[in-house]
């Protein structure tokens, strides 16, 4: 597909996944022909653009990174392996760095090892969010996540680092973003898996989506809502879909000379087109806020989301519609 305006508008698609691409990215890079997800598969090898380009496929399957494991004395991950001592030593020396004011010596140290042993050196040190942070520390001492490295670590460790803020519903998006859709999905469903209660399991799914809903980029929030089995996403609304007026008259069609209502839950048909933002008919308007962020990055996720949450709050879906 080629790069064309959208119907006079100055937006264009990614050349790839045909997404359109947001206006705040273009104004930054005006030739930008690749969305950010695709970009982003694109630096990381994943993606072969000139293959595609040459019409090819140029998809090459990811393979889903397995996370750090302790086995005895040893940290392990995949064929990779290191001594606990040996990667608390290195750690040391991290910490040693950091407190002589040596950051630029810090990132040399961390940065050469393998993103194996980068990933157990943040598992054992005493600041596992600083460790993480010099992974992908930029040329000008700007701390990052490397995302390799982020796909490493246990679902545990990660989780804690993401809601930093439990009691202030505060995330740190800016690892949220750092994570590939594979460690995101494995992390929410392991989160998840632990979890009897189906309350309980509706409020910890929320708050997955909650944190999504923070995240700027929205072709990031797109591809991590999508990589996410769509039953789980449901449950997040089952304690919350009595906030959503799907009963609610929004218009009439007359049909044969018959004024004919049409209600809300239509809107969330499989075959209807992208309708007003949630906000609109959500009683509770954080639930509306966060509702809107999703929906705005993919609608038809959250659409069958809706509807997957109404049918399994309520009997005859199929009937209603």
């Amino acid at each position: 597909m080629s790069q064309e305006p959208f119907e006079g508008d100055t937006e264009a698609a990614c050349i790839v996944c045909e997404i359109v691409i947001p206006m705040a990215r273009l104004k930054i890079f005006p030739d930008a022909k690749l969305c950010v997800a695709c970009q982003d598969k694109v630096e990381r090898g994943l993606f072969d653009l000139g293959a595609f380009l040459l019409g090819k496929s140029g998809i090459e399957e990811e393979i889903e990174p397995q996370p750090l494991e302790v086995q005895e004395d040893r940290l392990v991950v995949g064929a990779w392996s290191g001594g606990f001592m040996e990667v608390a030593t290195q750690s040391g020396e991290m910490r040693t760095l950091l407190r002589e004011g040596k950051k630029e010596e810090a990132k040399a140290l961390v940065q050469a090892l393998p993103v194996e042993a980068q990933a157990a050196l943040v598992v054992v040190d005493e600041d596992p969010e600083e460790a993480l942070s010099i992974t992908g520390m930029d040329g000008m001492g700007n701390p990052g996540y490397h995302t390799q490295v982020v796909n490493l670590l246990p679902t545990e460790l990660l989780t804690g680092l993401i809601a930093y803020d439990g009691e202030e519903k505060r995330f740190n998006t800016r690892l949220i973003q750092a994570m590939s859709p594979s460690a995101f999905s494995r992390t929410v469903a392991d989160t998840l898996e632990p979890v009897d209660n189906a309350e309980a399991r509706a409020a910890v799914t929320w708050e997955w989506l909650e944190a999504l809903a923070e995240l700027v980029d929205v072709n990031k929030r797109a591809e991590l809502l999508r990589s996410v089995e769509l039953e789980l996403l449901e449950e997040a609304l089952i304690t919350r879909i009595h906030h959503f007026n799907l009963n609610k008259n929004v218009a009439m069609v007359n049909i044969d000379g018959v004024d004919w209502g049409v209600d809300m839950f239509r809107v969330f048909s499989e075959d209807s087109a992208v309708g007003p933002l949630p906000s609109k008919f959500i009683d509770d308007p954080k639930v509306g806020t966060v509702m809107d962020s999703l929906y705005e990055a993919a609608p038809d996720v959250m659409s069958a989301m809706v509807r997957g949450a109404w049918e399994r709050q309520f009997d005859g879906w199929e009937d209603l519609e």
